[in-house]
């Protein structure tokens, strides 16, 4: 079971485990509504750039180019980043395999003889390790 962490924020102590898991807190609204908001604000800000550049406005330019950085940039970087979910999946699935190992990443005879031989060629062929 995870830790779970408190927050202090104006005085009122939120608690992370259980305001990520209400379905009925405000901050647990639909991630794509906010990724869609965000590209929506981002890109009228990026337009505006584009005509506040061709205006000459230099205060607006200013203003929007923020803007488009702080708006456009998070929604790409909402919709590149994989899914939460999945990925703690994955990371179970992960530490799930490796408490069945102890740690120890298993490799059959035969591919430790092909990594052997391997090393073996790369050394032959007159490749040195260069010093770092």
């Amino acid at each position: 079971m995870p830790a779970r962490e408190v927050l202090v924020f104006d005085a009122r102590v939120v608690d992370m485990a259980s305001a990520e898991r209400s379905p009925a807190s405000p901050a647990s609204a639909s991630p794509v509504s906010l990724k869609f908001g965000l590209l929506v604000v981002g890109v009228a800000a990026a337009l505006s750039t584009h005509f506040a550049w061709r205006a000459k406005a230099t205060n607006v330019f200013k203003a929007s180019y923020a803007a488009t950085w702080l708006t456009l940039g998070t929604a790409t970087i909402l919709y590149v980043q994989p899914d939460r979910e999945e990925l703690e999946q994955k990371l179970r699935a992960s530490a799930a395999a490796r408490a069945d190992t102890n740690g120890v990443t298993l490799v059959s005879a035969a591919d430790r003889e092909a990594q052997i031989r391997a090393l073996k060629g790369a050394s032959l062929s007159g490749e040195e390790p260069r010093p770092r």
